[in-house]
């Protein structure tokens, strides 16, 4: 009963937890609604039919870390199909090719993907099945899903053009082929590919369970090969699905953890004010004979009673909001959109059990203190700051400074990780130093001549702030966290984008690109057309798996993005060579950064399809984060990647209108991209959307705090109005408390974030400023403002009579 009547007689201070616990529930359940779709989340198996899928493996493993994904298709011998028939239990087995192929126009390859849509005939008996007309068996007939039997479709298949009679109709996506013809189409009746297939698609015997027949498989075949069962055949079948799922994986590392340690913040200041409206009441217990530790379970219970309460609404904003995140996305590429996220209950299961544990252990912190101090100094209303946090909080401040000077030595992205350290760093030292700061600063201001002219709102406001400092400085530490995070993370974003994109133009000056987005590669034959007429090279993005090369690599295997150049390429894209030249870029060759090798020396790779590869380093560049530390040849790329087309062509500027009107679904573009911008700009635009988010929650929270804080000072303000205050003054004086909160945030925010911008605008973009949206920092102040005056000035209103 005492401890209901506290709560209740406070209720206030747990309405802030309530809505701290529900935005920190959302926040963290949407994350945990990626990780758990990171390891089940499956795109649409394309092979139904199939019981079993045997594939190359597609991943490299690590040690204490997750494995690498593979995006480029691994091929296994066609022979492997004769050995899985002979399996017992096996009914049936068919090798799938899968290469570029798409209908010009769209017409009759609806759900296909361009780069992987083409397919021997064989492997309909696992996809689907013939409705009307009859197999093809000619080099120049097809099979289609929306077409008339007999009609004459243009198709680009292979990379080459041609014209296909449809022999069929069935009911599965993607264009179906004759068996020979696909492997012509493929590229696997030459070279190192001739006779392999993409994987091996098994139906078991009547009565048999998958899972029985893979153990089968596995005895016969051992563990070279991959052998997938239920909803892991789509990774055999899409090896880019597998990556796209390390993407959901990777994201909530980068979020997860800022995402707690706000939330906790929160909370954690929630609790405090819940316990300084009761200080008075705690006190009390303590004289009736309570230990500390009784007081401490008293806050215990009211933070997770409040807790518990926002618990479910909490994951149900949750899962909304991660289903708002899946979105965005696939929007920018970054996830397929045949791959949906999985909503279990084990996410808000482990948010629940987290924020439960951040509120007990945040709750035994904010009580810790009252529940030991004497009982003369628990009655009194405030309490000096404590010069041990004061001091943590001005070395993690100082911190953050040396950490900030990271883009002064490192041009690399991973300098990145020193403006955003130092950012975290700086508003968890402004949290522990605020209440301290803000003392000093109201102290100077209220022992200045100034206040002998100022009005007695204003005075009683400088001097509320500086006896109040706990609670001033709460609402600025937390609105000075926002403004931080908001200028350091978007400006940092925009600032290393735009040295990148510098580094490419500059190297890709003067280019146009083509591309054939819609046909799965560049066609065979394009290249030398647009040659006849200027100045031009092929070129394709692939990924390679490396050792670490550069200063803040932290894994012992890492998979980038890797541009293809041949010899073609010297004259067109400047890498601002350093030693070496693009000419020597044939066969097993590649360039490197000049900071992570040198000419004449091998470096181990690993290709985007897992073949291991000693290439010679013949050329060293500067342009390294523009391009990428690693360079390689055209020629490996052909080799290694799904499609072995060429991505884009680099040409000068030419009229070029009338050559590629001859070529339907080609396009032309004016501004050349690196390797990796794609990639950076999704992965950028997704922290921008979480960041806002949880700055939102921030905004929230705090105003939250605010009201309650108003709120509860009632005995306060009546104790003003009996001394003689009017109501009119009374306002003014939480008008200019409101003011100073708002400075003091901003002020805070500004600082703090501009060290680390300033420096990092210094080493990439050689001017002590960063690239970006710069009226985001007026926008901020604006944001506090309007935060800080309506959550003050309104409930004063209905408090002061």
């Amino acid at each position: 009963m005492i401890r209901m009547s506290l709560a209740m007689a406070r209720i206030g201070g747990l309405v802030v937890v309530f809505v701290a616990v529900l935005g920190g529930m959302a926040l963290v359940t949407a994350t945990g609604v990626m990780v758990d779709s990171g390891f089940r989340a499956q795109p649409a198996v394309r092979l139904a039919g199939a019981d079993v899928v045997v594939s190359a493996r597609q991943s490299i493993p690590r040690k204490e870390e997750l494995p690498v994904a593979l995006p480029e298709r691994a091929s296994v011998p066609g022979s492997l199909v004769g050995v899985v028939a002979g399996v017992p239990g096996v009914a049936a087995a068919i090798g799938d090719l899968g290469f570029p192929a798409a209908v010009l126009g769209g017409a009759g390859s609806r759900g296909a993907d361009p780069a992987t849509g083409g397919h021997g005939w064989s492997s309909l008996s696992m996809s689907g099945q013939m409705i009307a007309g009859r197999p093809p068996r000619a080099a120049d007939e097809i099979a289609l899903r929306e077409a008339r039997i007999g009609q004459q479709v243009r198709i680009v298949a292979g990379g080459r053009p041609g014209t296909y009679r449809v022999t069929a109709l069935v009911n599965a996506s993607g264009l179906y082929f004759a068996d020979a013809t696909a492997a012509e189409l493929a590229g696997r009746t030459i070279g190192a590919r001739a006779g392999t297939v993409d994987l091996v698609a098994i139906r078991a015997a009547p009565g048999l369970a998958p899972e029985d027949l893979a153990g089968r498989l596995k005895g016969r075949l051992g563990e070279q090969y991959e052998i997938a069962t239920g909803r892991f055949r789509a990774d055999a079948e899409s090896p880019g699905a597998a990556a796209g799922r390390g993407l959901l994986l990777v994201l909530p590392g980068s979020i997860g953890g800022i995402s707690l340690m706000i939330v906790g913040f929160v909370v954690s200041g929630g609790l405090s004010l819940s316990i300084n409206r009761q200080r008075r009441e705690l006190i009390l217990l303590r004289a009736a004979g309570a230990t500390p530790r009784q007081v401490r379970r008293v806050v215990a219970v009211q933070g997770v009673t409040a807790a518990g309460l926002a618990l479910a609404p909490g994951a149900a904003s949750g899962y909304f909001l991660a289903a708002r995140l899946g979105e965005l996305l696939v929007s920018v590429g970054a996830l397929r959109a045949d791959q949906p996220l999985v909503y279990g209950p084990l996410p808000a299961a482990a948010a629940a059990l987290l924020l439960l544990g951040v509120v007990r252990v945040a709750s035994w912190a904010a009580s810790l203190h009252i529940s030991r101090m004497p009982l003369i100094s628990g009655i009194a209303e405030t309490r000096p700051p404590s010069r041990v946090r004061t001091n943590a909080g001005l070395l993690l401040i100082l911190a953050s400074l040396v950490l900030a000077t990271a883009p002064l030595v490192i041009q690399t992205e991973a300098a990145a990780i020193g403006p955003a350290t130092a950012a975290l760093l700086a508003v968890i030292g402004l949290a522990l130093a605020g209440p301290r700061l803000v003392q000093r600063a109201a102290g100077a201001l209220a022992g200045s001549r100034l206040m002998a002219r100022v009005s007695g709102p204003v005075w009683l406001a400088v001097h509320n702030c500086h006896g109040h400092a706990l609670r001033t400085s709460g609402a600025v530490a937390a609105l000075g966290m926002a403004v931080t995070l908001s200028l350091s993370v978007v400006l940092t974003q925009t600032t290393i984008t735009k040295a990148r994109s510098d580094q490419a133009t500059l190297g890709m000056r003067d280019l146009v690109t083509i591309t054939a987005p819609g046909l799965g590669g560049i066609p065979r034959g394009l290249l030398s057309d647009v040659r006849a007429v200027t100045p031009a090279a092929g070129v394709a993005t692939t990924t390679v798996v490396t050792e670490p090369l550069l200063f803040g690599d932290d894994s012992s295997l890492m998979a980038r993005p890797a541009l293809a150049l041949g010899p073609d390429a010297g004259g067109l894209v400047d890498l601002e060579v350093v030693d070496g030249g693009l000419n020597g870029l044939r066969g097993h060759a590649i360039a490197l950064d000049e900071r992570v090798g040198r000419v004449g020396h091998s470096l181990d790779v690993i290709m985007g399809d897992g073949a291991r590869v000693r290439a010679r380093v013949v050329a060293t560049y500067r342009r390294g984060l523009g391009f990428g530390p690693v360079v390689v040849s055209r020629d490996l790329a052909a080799a290694h990647t799904t499609t072995g087309l060429d991505s884009a062509i680099l040409a000068r500027p030419a009229e070029l209108g009338p050559l590629l009107a001859r070529w339907p679904g080609v396009e032309l573009t004016t501004r050349p991209e690196g390797p990796q911008a794609g990639s950076a700009s999704a992965q950028a635009l997704v922290n921008m959307a979480v960041l806002a988010v949880l700055l939102a929650y921030v905004l929230v929270a705090v105003a939250n705090r605010l009201v309650a804080t108003t709120t509860g000072r009632r005995d306060e303000l009546d104790g003003l109005r009996r001394l003689g205050a009017t109501p009119r003054q009374l306002r003014r004086m939480i008008r200019w408390e409101a003011a100073m909160i708002a400075a003091g945030a901003s002020g805070a925010g500004l600082v703090l974030s501009a060290v680390p911008l300033v420096l990092l605008g210094a080493g990439f973009l050689a001017r002590p400023a960063p690239s970006g949206p710069l009226w985001l920092a007026p926008a901020s102040v604006l944001v506090v403002g309007l935060v800080v005056w309506p959550a003050m000035e309104l409930p004063a209103r209905k408090i002061i009579h």
